[in-house]
């Protein structure tokens, strides 16, 4: 839940759901991100975090 709300806070939009990920995606920075839908843990989250900040600075 927290992933959701940090990717939607950096405005990011649900694109599609898959079978183990569902797809996040920011138009203005072109930039899509996997979320797993399964056994999601705080390594996770960091990850998410990550490509969230390095999202920004394209």
């Amino acid at each position: 839940m927290q992933a959701i709300k940090a990717l939607e806070k950096a405005g990011y939009f649900l694109k599609r759901h898959g079978a183990n990920h569902d797809i996040y995606c920011n138009i203005e920075l072109r930039c899509s991100i996997p979320l797993k839908r399964h056994s999601f843990n705080k390594n996770d989250l960091r990850y998410i975090q990550k490509e969230i900040e390095q999202g920004a600075k394209k």
